[in-house]
């Protein structure tokens, strides 16, 4: 195993990665020969890299879902496509050089805090070669994010299964779904994008659905090439632009509250936007959200809806128990005992079925099995392993509920620091604008600590009492989310 040593390793080459490299070099805060960039992708991007699926794209304004420093007159669309996000980011690499800093291919296993050298040890592995290194680091920065842990429902039979299946991130290029009979389990944001695209060329198409959300037209228009023009010469209008996208989200976060006129309106707005999208009204009542606007991440998009309308769709509200070799047997909600809703959110397979269906049970013939259910995001220190003083483990330590100091550090893991960390999204903040704060910090500290190193090793972490007083501040000032209210709490043994 071969033994490198460097200032600084950073893990992910995603938003996060790319735009903490960039700055590094920019501030002339570290050199290229400083700092490595880890990732387990083949380039730049993260998410955008890894996830191929038809329909691919972003939910937000592309010219919001920018860097300040790197801002893009070319956006073809509104809302741009995953590899047009892919390409931004990798261009933004470029432009610092950053290949010359990065290591592609390469999975991070553990991260182990030495207190007697006061260094990060970084085992990796290659993902090709399998070839395992073992990075010696004083600083390292967990830039990863959360959406590469592919997460499935926990339906028995799945190994069993003899047709083809994959998850929405790792999309079978190699696959032809014309004429073939396909379920997609779960109906959030990706296997929402997902659907529509499909739809016209599968023989059927099964949507399982858990829990209905709010959906909203999307508005999606191609950007004309006038605009394009004006924006590329006339840079304060494109920066104006970007900014009131920024401070539009920050003025609505009324509307993502829990009980607030403006959340309740929303919700109305959601459900006008389906009576108008879907002509039957049994699928209505089976799409028709029964949360606070907030509780479930909404969809922004126009073909979802019509997608149903369409004769070799079919909308199933009935919660799958097992997989066989050949398809999938789901459970009618008016069968659902206590036991089979244990752990469910609320709203989560509500009676909602044809009268005039008197199965219990019903199975479904597949070819294909789309897993449409999202990412782990609750074991945030999960992404890799990461041990500090007295042998703490991060994963173990937060659980399910992780607490860290300013969403940027941990107590007891000196010298880690993380990038949208916990706590540090929110519906009403634009993204990159919070990346780009965490990051003009992350920079300010590097340079202090490597000017402390310079006299003697240095490592520093936020104290327990500091951590503590910043968390209890949070709870009070971040008012009553939807997604935190007692309309989006998990069943415990009760049927709500």
């Amino acid at each position: 195993m071969e033994r490198k040593e460097i200032f600084c390793v950073i893990v992910g080459a995603g938003m996060c990665g790319v735009s903490l490299g960039r700055e590094l070099i920019r501030t002339g805060t570290l050199k290229h020969d400083e700092f490595r960039i880890l990732d387990r992708n083949p380039d730049y991007g993260g998410v955008w890299e890894a996830n191929r699926y038809p329909g691919v794209a972003c939910d937000i304004p592309s010219h919001a879902y920018v860097m300040r420093y790197m801002l893009n007159p070319n956006w073809t669309r509104s809302y741009a496509g995953g590899s047009e996000i892919q390409k931004y980011y990798a261009a933004l690499a470029d432009r610092a050089s950053l290949r010359k800093s990065t290591d592609f291919l390469t999975l991070v296993d553990t991260a182990t805090w030495n207190e007697k050298t006061l260094k990060w040890e970084i085992l990796t592995e290659h993902k090709e070669t399998r070839k395992k290194t073992l990075w010696i680091a004083t600083i390292l920065f967990n830039n990863g994010g959360n959406f590469h842990r592919p997460k499935y429902a926990m339906i028995p039979g799945r190994e069993n299964f003899k047709g083809e299946q994959w998850h929405s991130s790792e999309w079978r290029t190699d696959q032809d779904l014309t004429g073939k009979n396909v379920a997609i389990i779960g109906t959030g944001p990706s296997a929402a994008q997902i659907g529509p695209k499909i739809q016209p060329i599968v023989k059927n198409l099964y949507m399982y659905q858990r829990t209905p959300g709010h959906v909203f037209p999307r508005g999606e228009v191609v950007i004309p090439a006038w605009k394009r023009f004006i924006f590329s010469w006339f840079y304060p209008i494109l920066w104006l632009y970007h900014v009131s996208w920024a401070v539009s989200a920050a003025r609505n976060k009324d509307m993502w509250l829990s009980g607030t006129d403006e959340n309740k309106a929303m919700h109305k707005k959601a459900i006008a936007w389906l009576e108008t999208q879907v002509t039957n009204p049994v699928l209505r009542e089976k799409l028709r959200p029964k949360t606070e606007f907030g509780c479930k991440r909404p969809l922004f998009l126009n073909d979802w809806y019509p997608m149903f309308n369409q004769p070799n769709v079919e909308l199933i509200t009935e919660k799958p128990v097992r997989i066989t070799e050949h398809g999938i047997i789901s459970k009618a909600p008016q069968a659902l005992d206590t036991e089979d809703l244990k752990g469910q959110p609320v709203g989560a397979y509500e009676v909602r079925s044809e009268k005039n269906i008197v199965e219990e049970q019903q199975t479904r013939d597949i070819d294909v099995l789309i897993w449409g259910t999202g990412f782990d995001m609750e074991d945030w220190g999960g992404r890799f392993s990461v041990n500090g003083l007295d042998n703490l483990n991060l994963s173990k330590q937060w659980g399910t509920y992780p607490e860290a100091y300013w969403a940027i550090a941990v107590h007891a893991y000196p010298n880690f620091f993380m990038t949208l960390g916990p706590n540090s999204g929110n519906y009403w903040a634009n993204a990159t604008t919070v990346i780009q704060l965490q990051i003009d910090y992350h920079v300010k500290m590097v340079n202090h600590i490597k000017e402390q190193n310079k006299t003697a090793c240095y490592a520093i972490h936020p104290t327990a009492e500091a951590q503590e007083k910043h968390n209890a501040l949070l709870k009070e000032k971040r008012g009553h989310p939807a997604f935190l209210s007692d309309n989006f709490e998990l069943r415990s043994h009760t049927h709500a």
